[in-house]
């Protein structure tokens, strides 16, 4: 990161690198000029970043990414959040994670979702993307653009699914109303691609990862694995009803 070419003022921070772009932001890495501390910046010329801000600053613990601070400038409304070192987990995929990692990993992600739920909030995009690891090996669960109310329809465009479609659940393609169930399911796609190195589902398209999502059973574990699989299909069920409710209910099922 020293070697950085930090040119682009946002607010108080200097960006540099871009860290991912999202449907409505791109978030950048950058220190801020005072303290030398860095952070990942989001920056949104069209979207409102205050309702992140506030959810964040609400649900604040321990395995919620913490945010720095809010403002307004005239590239559009930025939002300063913690830099976490060890950067997204999607960067650990493409071979299985060792065994402890995977228990550490989901019980963090676990206790994320149960605080959001027990909040009466849905993230609504679950992914190892948005799972970011700290320099202290915990996980924190980050990008909130996405998330509502549980229960409540939220309007959305026509051809829009809300979320990841490789990590979406089958009602959220549907329109249905977000429940924690949804998250669930997504924490249930990142377990299988932690403990096998692949996604569950392989697709060229979007509507062939929703199909997939809706229709293929969930794939069955080796046999030194096995001791996952009622947890697995237990997060992965088709049926919202029949799916482990919460992130609550995910560290009560978790192998031990």
């Amino acid at each position: 990161m020293t070697t950085l070419d930090l040119a682009t003022r946002i607010g108080p921070y200097r960006a540099g690198q871009v860290l991912g772009r999202g449907r409505h932001a791109t978030v950048y890495y950058a220190r801020r000029e005072e303290t030398g501390e860095g952070v990942a910046v989001k920056l949104a010329a069209q979207a409102d970043l205050e309702r992140e801000h506030r959810l964040l600053t609400a649900c604040a613990h321990p395995n919620v990414v913490r945010v720095r601070a809010h403002g307004h400038g005239p590239r559009g409304q930025w939002l300063a959040m913690e830099w976490a070192e060890g950067g997204p987990l999607s960067l650990q995929t493409g071979a299985p994670v060792r065994t402890p990692f995977v228990h550490a990993w989901l019980q963090d992600a676990a206790m994320a979702l149960a605080h959001l739920h027990r909040l009466g909030w849905v993230h609504r995009d679950v992914k190892s993307a948005n799972l970011l690891l700290r320099s202290d090996g915990r996980v924190v669960l980050a990008d909130f653009g996405e998330a509502a109310p549980a229960g409540l329809t939220m309007p959305v465009p026509p051809n829009t699914v809300v979320g990841s479609p490789r990590y979406a659940a089958p009602e959220q393609s549907q329109g249905a109303a977000p429940t924690p169930a949804a998250d669930v399911y997504g924490l249930g796609v990142v377990l299988y691609e932690w403990l096998t190195g692949r996604p569950p589902f392989t697709a060229e398209t979007t509507a062939e990862a929703l199909a997939q999502h809706l229709c293929a059973p969930v794939p069955r574990l080796d046999a030194a694995l096995a001791h996952w699989q009622p947890l697995l299909d237990r997060m992965l069920a088709k049926d919202p009803t029949r799916r482990l409710p919460d992130g609550q209910a995910v560290l009560s099922r978790k192998p031990s």
